[in-house]
């Protein structure tokens, strides 16, 4: 028996006999550099990937140390850092150190001659005088 002819299945051997006629391999060129392309995606993901593992465990790292440095303000006078409203301790600069007195401000008196003044708890260095031998 003989099988009927259907004509669509003729149609579709038809359409295959003229695409493999017209399918070929294209040139080794090509498949070579659509894997470098290939290659070079996959590299750039990994480097990526490394970047941010890298960056993460730095973070994670800076989180957990111990001893966070104390932010500092600027230098700079006491009045522009600090408002109106907050309490400070004075500056050292006029804290009185212990155990020590300090020279007053030098002074012109009326006589001339430029001198100290000395609180009265400290007297000015004495030194001893020099006299030369006197010559027959």
């Amino acid at each position: 028996m003989s099988e009927p002819q259907d004509p669509l299945r003729s149609l579709f051997h038809q359409a295959g006999a003229v695409g493999q006629a017209r399918a070929a391999a294209p040139p080794v060129a090509r498949i070579a550099a659509r894997g470098r392309r290939a290659y070079r995606r996959r590299m750039a993901v990994l480097a990526a990937g490394a970047c941010l593992v890298i960056a993460a465990g730095g973070t994670a790292v800076a989180a957990l140390l111990p001893g966070r440095p104390v932010t500092v303000a600027p230098a700079g006078p006491p009045s522009l850092r600090l408002g109106p409203s907050s309490t400070s301790p004075p500056p050292m600069r006029d804290l009185p150190l212990p155990g020590r007195t300090t020279l007053g401000a030098p002074t012109m008196p009326s006589g001339g001659s430029l001198e100290s003044t000395y609180p009265p708890t400290t007297q000015p260095p004495s030194y001893p005088t020099r006299t030369s031998p006197s010559s027959p």
